[in-house]
């Protein structure tokens, strides 16, 4: 979605679809003033409950894809060990190694070392929405996008539910980053 102010002068956000002549056409929109307070809530309420003590760094990465990236080890040490027996020939091993590799780079791919001490610094705690608020009133909104963006992946609009002129807060998914 792009914001795009109204002749009102509302920013609402719309689907950027209905540019491109080879896509069905999507009309979906948002009032921009809602869905920005809305997503401000999200995050302070996460921030009041955020503890960041210690962790310099957040590596992202699910322990089913740490245990994936594990057994692909143990296959390229298999691999290597058939190649050094001769069992395989150079071409087979460097054909299996390539496709285990390539599987390792798409897991390691995922993983991201995001700065949680910089980017959240004095943000967390029961004093976070002071915090925030305190930002907005200096101007630092560079600042509050960079905390959005370590919060949260993505901020997907559903179709709305409710009826004109109201809000559908249900129709907001906020994906929030493992932190």
């Amino acid at each position: 979605m792009a914001g795009r102010p109204e002749t009102d002068g509302r920013m609402n956000y719309v689907c950027s679809n209905f540019r491109y002549s080879d896509r069905p056409k999507c009309y979906r929109r948002v009032g921009g003033a809602s869905l920005e307070a809305f997503v401000k809530d999200a995050a302070i309420n996460l921030l009041e409950r955020l503890d960041v003590t210690g962790a310099q760094a957040a590596a992202v990465l699910t322990e089913a894809d740490k245990q994936a990236i594990e057994a692909d080890g143990q296959e390229l040490a298999e691999l290597k060990a058939m190649w050094d027996a001769r069992e395989i020939r150079t071409s087979e091993y460097r054909e299996m190694r390539k496709t285990v590799e390539a599987r390792i780079r798409k897991i390691e791919a995922k993983t991201m070392i995001r700065p949680a001490a910089e980017v959240l610094a004095g943000m967390t705690g029961p004093d976070a929405r002071k915090t925030w608020e305190a930002h907005e009133r200096a101007g630092n909104l560079e600042r509050l996008n960079a905390v959005l963006r370590f919060l949260f992946a993505a901020i997907r609009i559903g179709e709305n539910t409710a009826p004109a002129g109201r809000f559908d807060y249900s129709r907001i998914e906020i994906e929030q980053n493992q932190l």
